[in-house]
């Protein structure tokens, strides 16, 4: 998560002749949470005191042709994950597992056993009793299409086999839509014969310079959607999902609160189908004052670096 898209944004507009498929109903708010993280803690808040549903787990790795948690402990066995994941379903709230992310790869990046990467995908889903996936593909990962292939044809068995089961792609993203391999990913499920429940955008790090991350995220996803349905004509907004990273980013843009309500607002307003950020631990003020505005801080993995309320970009995007 938190990438530099690379490469050259393809913008294509929807048809105006297209005639998409009804859609699917929409996923809702399901932020990120680093479950390898020293604050997972806002997590349990989140859901138990502002309202959350859902949630992203993040990250599972691919290793050889076995899968971890980004702590390094195994999927079904991790001492720290899996006690988090249990107690947030125990409290009502359902999970999307996610693999990869800027540090790591899913298990298709690291497999080429079709049979062992659709074995490992499942185990995913009875480890935890989930029945949605997700798969963050960044940095040159996004190029690999051969594994790309691999992920979305094991996507097309595991469907198969699990008939409740969505998946999404989260993508890095320019304000121009997605780079030209990030629209392959999607011609890689088309091809394969799957369509993806969620294109899920990382509206972040643009490294362009200061601009409103509100308007820029949006400009993003309408420019997404149009190259969506140049593949895929079926495709709507409800199969689309926006996901910034909240206050200061790695290039030093800062998504504010501000930019939360009105993106949150857009989003609901063209029935958005799924609205997250990076990431749950972060949304709470740092402890220092440089943090909350005096000084534009470095990104922090734990605070935002914007003065705020705890869990305020939780409660602009989940309507509190």
């Amino acid at each position: 998560m938190a990438a530099l898209a690379i490469g050259t944004a393809v913008a294509v507009m929807p048809s105006a002749s297209a005639e998409p498929a009804p859609e699917p109903a929409a996923a809702g708010f399901a932020p990120y949470t680093d479950m390898s993280n020293s604050n997972e803690n806002l997590l349990d808040t989140a859901i138990t005191e502002h309202g959350v549903k859902s949630f992203t787990a993040a990250f599972v790795l691919g290793s050889g042709c076995n899968q971890i948690w980004g702590d390094t402990l195994p999927v079904g066995d991790d001492s720290n994950t899996d006690p988090l994941i249990e107690k947030a379903q125990s409290e009502g709230a359902s999970v999307i597992i996610s693999s990869g992310g800027a540090a790591g790869l899913p298990l298709a990046w690291t497999c080429t056993d079709q049979g062992a990467i659709e074995a490992g995908y499942q185990k995913i889903i009875d480890s935890y009793g989930v029945n949605s996936l997700d798969f963050d593909i960044e940095g040159g990962a996004i190029a690999d299409t051969a594994a790309a292939t691999r992920n979305m044809q094991a996507m097309k068995n595991l469907k198969a086999a699990n008939p409740d089961l969505t998946f999404s792609v989260t993508l890095p993203v320019l304000p121009d839509g997605l780079t030209a391999d990030g629209v392959n990913i999607i011609k890689a499920a088309k091809d394969a014969g799957v369509k993806i429940d969620v294109v899920n955008i990382m509206t972040m790090d643009y490294y362009q310079g200061d601009q409103d991350m509100g308007k820029a995220a949006i400009a993003a996803a309408q420019a997404t959607l149009g190259q969506m349905q140049s593949v895929d004509s079926s495709y709507g907004y409800a199969n689309l999902g926006i996901t910034p990273m909240i206050g200061v980013n790695d290039d030093n843009s800062v998504f504010s609160l501000d930019n939360a309500s009105s993106v949150a607002s857009w989003a609901a307003s063209n029935g958005v189908g799924r609205l997250a950020f990076w990431s749950a631990n972060r949304d709470t003020s740092c402890a220092s004052a440089a943090r909350q505005g005096v000084k534009k801080p470095d990104a922090s993995s734990t605070c935002s670096g914007v003065d705020q309320g705890q869990l305020a970009f939780t409660d602009a995007f989940n309507g509190a």
